[in-house]
């Protein structure tokens, strides 16, 4: 791990339901960081067998993340004075005009995972209403931090035979198939995913989604011989 990954997993190591508060926090209170602080998240929930302490890490770390995601809200009301009168205007024109859909917005990129700054710091900068985009972002992080919860557990039992096998062998494999659905996730085009799910509804939007991930799956798994035919 790099220094700051050994920071982290050693805040939740120590301070556990706690620790994932403050991880998720610092891992989003800073405006277009890229810490990834899910993967502890999966790490440490696979090492715990407890459904009521993994459903208090759920918690923590999607409120931990929605905190932190405030922070950055600030941040954009900060820099509103720095944006030109007739952008504002444009703008808060463009609020008012989709409630609807930035509220909607707001939790589909907290709920994914998307480069969600783009998007929440000019929100500050409208003055965007915080209690609708705290509940929107609160909701979504609960989302994300569950499912990182369900699949470190999931893929714990799993590979342990209900939780027996060693830590040497659970943490690798949590970390090789971490990777991977990064991999996989980094090549869904997100953006494309939100307008059609606006456009054409949510399960238009799912059925891209799920078109985009068995594509991506698919080229993971014939890269091996592009490469070998390419030679």
């Amino acid at each position: 791990m790099t220094d700051i990954g050994n920071i982290l997993w050693s805040i939740i190591s120590q301070y556990g339901v706690l620790g994932v508060f403050l991880v998720s926090l610092l891992g989003n209170a800073i405006p277009y960081s890229t810490i990834p602080y899910l993967i502890f998240i999966i790490l440490y929930s696979g090492t715990i067998q407890d459904p009521i302490t993994n459903l208090l890490i759920t918690l923590a770390g999607g409120l931990g993340a929605a905190v932190g995601k405030v922070i950055v809200y600030y941040f954009g009301v900060g820099i509103r004075k720095l944006i030109p009168n007739n952008m504002k205007k444009n703008m808060e024109v463009f609020i008012r005009i989709s409630r609807q859909s930035v509220f909607l917005a707001v939790f589909l990129f907290a709920a994914l995972p998307l480069p969600d700054d783009i998007l929440y710091v000019p929100l500050g900068a409208m003055r965007y209403d915080l209690p609708k985009f705290f509940i929107a972002l609160l909701a979504g992080k609960i989302v994300i931090t569950g499912t990182a919860v369900y699949f470190g557990y999931t893929v714990s039992w799993l590979i342990g035979n209900g939780g027996k096998a060693p830590w040497y062998i659970i943490v690798p494999a949590l970390i090789i198939i971490s990777l991977l659905l990064t991999y996989i996730v980094a090549k869904i085009d997100w953006a494309r995913a939100v307008k059609i799910t606006e456009e054409k509804g949510l399960w238009d939007g799912i059925k891209f989604v799920v078109e985009q991930t068995v594509k991506a799956l698919m080229d993971l798994i014939l890269w091996p011989i592009r490469k070998i035919r390419a030679q």
